[in-house]
């Protein structure tokens, strides 16, 4: 690789940073609503048209800003939660936390009205994840009944999680609280079929034990 390839592969960076830098200061301080091109531009100092060389719209600059606060969370949920003994209620650490992320962010109600982009990161992002640790679980003896079948209700029993996800993120910023949220639709949705009170003791676990962890994320 050239020298002068390497200057403008770095140049490149640094203006792209600069775009996702504005774009987050402005959604902080104005909502995704009064985003504009001509905005970003002027706060990171680069020409209007270089915008374009670098994103197609306002939705594709907001989208990756989603992304990336999604994939950074994601590591960060990895290793503060192997303090969590149990696969099971990682798993449900996880889901609270991808709950709570939004809870109070600028683009949740961007994102509320587009469902099918944040469906979109949370399976590209923690699906893998999440699935081995149900697997985990069920091989635990955590999760009764068989793997296949119990991994068989799981994943359909995902699909519709994530299709409540919006919907339970729209009652967050509507003002009730994450964990009330939280606790309420899985206490409905029984990803697992365990018996009630399994699932409210889980839940008491979790979101005792994430207060905690929260802290160092």
């Amino acid at each position: 690789m050239s020298e002068n390839f390497k200057k403008m592969s770095k140049t490149r960076q640094r203006t792209e940073n600069k775009l996702l830098k504005a774009t987050e200061e402005l959604l902080d301080l104005n909502g995704y609503k009064e985003l504009d091109v001509k905005t970003i531009t002027n706060l990171a100092r680069v020409s209007y048209g270089t915008f374009y060389n670098y994103f197609s719209s306002i939705e594709e600059i907001h989208e990756r800003i989603v992304k990336e606060k999604v994939s950074e969370v994601a590591t960060q949920l990895r290793n503060s939660a192997q303090g969590i003994q149990s696969p099971l209620n990682r798993a449900f650490f996880g889901w609270y936390m991808s709950l709570k992320l939004f809870s109070n962010d600028p683009s949740a109600g961007w994102i509320i009205e587009r469902p099918e982009v944040i469906n979109e990161v949370w399976k590209n992002t923690a699906e893998e994840m999440q699935e081995g640790l149900v697997i985990e679980a069920i091989k635990g003896g955590e999760i009764p009944g068989s793997e296949i079948d119990t991994l068989l209700h799981f994943r359909k029993a995902r699909d519709t999680m994530r299709a409540g996800y919006v919907t339970v993120l729209e009652k967050v910023i509507n003002g009730q609280t994450a964990e009330k949220a939280f606790y309420d639709y899985m206490t409905t949705l029984n990803l697992f079929n365990l018996e009630p009170k399994k699932v409210e003791a889980i839940l008491d676990e979790v979101l005792n034990e994430s207060a905690k962890l929260t802290r160092s994320i």
